[in-house]
């Protein structure tokens, strides 16, 4: 039985490309880089993450000593209670704030 080519083409005509190709890519782009003077900095995800923390810490309000010492007595006496529909009240508004 012969096939024969019924017009039907290619959909992608270029050769796909090898990792070496890629490579050879990449290393261009960073010897035009050099050339040019341009730096390159990138950041990890952990990095990212970091910076975020670091960040929300630095709005984060202080608590004095005397109020904590007064949150641990009244937790350990078990006169606490939490204030729910505060609680909800910040959590929405902080999440939400957008």
């Amino acid at each position: 039985m012969k096939i024969e080519n019924s017009g039907i083409q290619a959909l992608n005509t270029r050769p796909a490309e090898t990792p070496t190709r890629i490579a050879k890519k990449e290393a261009r782009k960073d010897v035009n880089a050099l050339q040019t003077g341009q730096d390159k900095a990138e950041m990890s995800e952990n990095a990212r993450l970091l910076a975020r923390a670091r960040t929300e810490l630095g709005n984060v309000e202080e608590t004095s000593p005397e109020r904590l010492e007064s949150l641990r007595q009244e937790i350990q006496s078990g006169e606490y209670t939490v204030q729910v529909n505060e609680l909800a009240r910040k959590l929405v508004a902080k999440f939400y704030q957008k």
